[in-house]
């Protein structure tokens, strides 16, 4: 019996057809992997969270410090725009491990470095968790800060207060990592915010009591071009823990 193979017709409808399918499933995977990312930073989130809670049970009930002037940050070291970061010696680093994969957000990937490779995806909410001691004068050649934690008691609703979330800054043109999240008091002002609502228009927040979730933005205020906005107004009551 004589084999008949594809006419020409026939290949070209197969084609189409697997096109219009190919069409039809690619909206579905690139949800499934959005929300996988999704997923997979709120587990990093919860992680910082748990070793926030170890570290205030090293070191009498205090938070985690931010940043210092020497360079070193919650997450790591932070040299200078064009080094490494050295993530074997934040703040953090005993209670999390030095992976920085840990400190990276999946979905956060095109940004203008402020390394040499990526620092971090994630915010502290450094202005209300930590104190800034000075040692001289700002203009004095031997000036140093840090801005070094705070009791943990002065949270009065654990639940309420933002520790950590997704964040990203826009204030020099393009995208930037950002690791102080400024409060909507001092950051709308000048016409900035630094909640990057990256989620398929929601941001990842790890809260004081240790729980992880999505928030949208809050609708007084419309997200910019990069999806940079706040999850409250300048009353700043989810950063303020006495409220």
């Amino acid at each position: 019996m004589q084999r008949r193979g594809f006419t020409l017709i026939e290949l070209l409808v197969v084609m189409a057809v697997m096109t219009i399918l190919v069409s039809l499933l690619m909206p579905a995977i690139s949800a499934a992997r959005a929300q996988a990312w999704a997923v997979s930073c709120r587990s990093r989130l919860a992680q910082i969270g748990y070793a926030v809670q170890m570290y205030g049970i090293n070191h009498g009930d205090h938070l985690p410090g931010a940043a210092d002037s020497s360079g070193r940050q919650f997450f790591g070291f932070r040299y200078g725009p064009t080094e490494q970061v050295d993530f074997t010696d934040g703040y953090m680093t005993s209670y999390v491990g030095d992976d920085p994969e840990l400190w990276q957000c999946p979905t956060f990937a095109e940004f203008l470095p402020r390394a040499d490779g990526r620092c971090t995806s994630y915010a502290y909410n450094y202005n209300y968790l930590t104190d800034l001691v000075t040692e001289g004068d700002w203009w004095d050649p031997g000036y140093q800060y840090w801005w070094r934690g705070k009791k943990a008691a002065v949270i009065q609703k654990p639940s309420r207060t933002v520790l950590f979330g997704d964040s990203a800054t826009n204030w020099m043109g393009p995208v930037q990592e950002n690791w102080f999240w400024t409060p909507p008091s001092q950051a709308l002002p000048w016409g900035n915010a630094y909640t990057h609502f990256r989620h398929r228009l929601r941001a990842n927040i790890l809260w004081a009591d240790g729980h992880v979730n999505s928030m949208e933005p809050d609708k007084r205020l419309e997200l910019d071009k990069d999806n940079l906005g706040v999850i409250c107004d300048e009353s700043d009551v989810y950063f303020d823990p006495k409220q």
